[in-house]
């Protein structure tokens, strides 16, 4: 049974789409078998923060969930702050998922540390 957040990012998944000039850009690809959900990150800072969080994906319920969830929970983070959004953390808050919605949640903290990677590189060329 999923919880109703899960429920409600699912129905009406947040801060789908794309921003043009992103700061940071990702894709991260599920291998994991089953499903290969594909999700396209695009990320825009302002003073150091995350001012907007956008993403596209071709994906399952579970996949469109995280990646709306992690959208709200990335925004007005800055690059250090980012890492306290955890596996664990997103389980919790969706209602602890099964198991076999697990890869859905890997595949965010493959994209958390992909854009902590870009936007740490970006702050290092300035």
């Amino acid at each position: 049974m999923y919880s109703k957040k899960y429920i409600e990012h699912f129905s009406k998944p947040k801060n789908i789409g794309d921003i043009k000039d992103p700061d940071a850009y990702v894709e991260v690809i599920n291998t994991e078998g089953g499903c290969f959900d594909t999700v396209s990150v695009f990320v825009k800072t302002k003073d150091g923060s995350i001012e907007d969080f956008k993403y596209k994906l071709k994906a399952c319920s579970g996949t469109i969930t995280v990646f709306s969830l992690l959208s709200e929970l990335m925004i007005g983070k800055d690059v250090e702050e980012i890492d306290s959004i955890t596996f664990e953390m997103m389980d919790s808050e969706l209602g602890k998922l099964p198991e076999k919605k697990h890869h859905s949640l890997r595949l965010a903290g493959d994209a958390i540390e992909k854009i902590k990677e870009q936007l740490i590189k970006n702050q290092e060329q300035k």
